[in-house]
Formats: structure tokens, C-alpha cells, sequence
């Protein structure tokens, strides 16, 4: 019985670990996340240009546009870098 209780207790334990490397779980998946999509935009953005390069640049234009938009319309509380 008392090898029983121990191996729950171990169990526990196994579950806390793994419980308080959570987020740094999950922060590693996001972030591979991130870098995954962002490098398969920028493939497809670069196959754009070398494709179809007016249609990159209207693209771009609209882009650029809805960025400024959104900061000139954030009142001051959004900026271009995030600090």
C-alpha cells in the first residue's frame, strides 16, 4: 500500500512540474508560431514582387496607409514601435 501512495505522490509531483513549465510552454509555441507565419509571409510577399510587382506595390500602399490610419486615429496611444 505504501508504494502505491508513493507513486501517486510522484505522480503529483510529475503533474506540478509540468504545471509550472507551463507557460514557458506555451511561450515557445507562440513564438515559433509567430516566426512560422511570419517567414511564410514574407516568402509569399517576396513571390509577389518578383511576380506581379505593381500589384506588390498597391499592396504596400494600402498597407502603408492603414498603418497611418491607425495611429493618426489612436489619439496618441498606439505608435509605430512598440516600446
Amino acid at each position: 500500500m505504501e508504494r502505491f501512495i508513493q507513486y501517486l505522490d510522484d505522480l503529483e509531483d510529475l503533474f506540478f512540474a509540468f504545471a509550472l513549465n507551463w507557460e514557458r510552454i506555451c511561450r515557445a509555441c507562440r513564438f515559433s508560431f509567430f516566426i512560422s507565419v511570419s517567414l511564410i509571409f514574407q516568402f509569399l510577399a517576396i513571390g509577389l514582387a518578383l511576380s506581379e510587382p505593381p500589384l506588390a506595390v498597391a499592396l504596400l500602399a494600402l498597407l502603408l496607409v492603414g498603418l497611418l490610419h491607425k495611429v493618426v486615429l489612436s489619439n496618441g496611444t498606439a505608435s509605430l514601435v512598440t516600446p
